[in-house]
């Protein structure tokens, strides 16, 4: 389970997600010029580290030396051609309809990538004058992985399986109904338990069978493209 506070002092977001036996903790908001390989100031981790101090007990200090990974990403933000501010910046995405009746969509985020789709399909809707068969129906569509998911699945791949209940939990997790899948690539430990999944790294969930599952993933990718 994660925090986020959307009311920072400076009016930016800040969160924890735990990851690995490690925490995450971000983001800043600021502007910035084009780079092919963008990296954090020193400015905008202390602010991160200045920021979550307020939320950890007073006998707990996090230093910069506890940071142990920072990176940083460029986000596109557009300007609504629709606002009487020139300046006006658009944190989420807006729906542009020309006099040609052309449909545009810009900005938004990976997180909101269905409702942006189902909003511009409406705009298409209303502006062409279509009759669609059906409402939309992807607001409930299960994705990839979810479909024989529950939450006692890890329990199923203890038994079966022979992992460690805490991989378990994480595959199951992160990968829905397809740990059953890594599952099956598993190796032998070697060891009398866990019966199978052989770590990399200790006290780490990064095991032999994920990583040839993600290299398998990225052949097939290489291959399309």
């Amino acid at each position: 389970m994660g925090l986020l506070d959307p009311d920072t002092r400076d009016g930016r977001v800040i969160f924890f997600l735990p990851w690995m036996n490690y925490a995450l903790a971000g983001t800043t908001d600021s502007e910035c010029s084009i780079t092919d390989h963008p990296s954090p100031s020193e400015s905008e981790v202390n602010f991160i580290l200045e920021e979550i101090s307020s939320y950890l007990s007073s006998e707990i200090q996090v230093r910069r030396g506890d940071v142990l990974s920072a990176w940083a990403g460029i986000r596109p933000l557009v300007r609504d051609p629709n606002s009487s501010d020139t300046q006006s910046i658009a944190r989420n995405h807006i729906i542009d309809v020309s006099p040609s009746k052309l449909i545009t969509i810009a900005g938004g985020k990976w997180t909101t990538y269905r409702s942006m789709a189902e909003e511009t399909v409406d705009k298409a809707i209303k502006v062409c004058g279509l009759k669609p068969s059906s409402p939309c129906r992807t607001k409930g569509l299960l994705l990839e992985g979810a479909h024989g998911w529950s939450p006692n699945l890890f329990i199923q791949i203890v038994q079966e399986y022979g992992m460690d209940v805490d991989v378990a939990r994480h595959l199951t997790g992160i990968y829905g109904d397809k740990a059953i899948t890594i599952a099956n690539m598993s190796k032998l430990t070697g060891l009398r338990w866990p019966i199978l999944g052989k770590n990399y790294i200790p006290n780490s969930h990064l095991f032999e069978q994920k990583l040839n599952m993600h290299a398998g993933n990225m052949l097939v990718m290489l291959l399309i493209f």
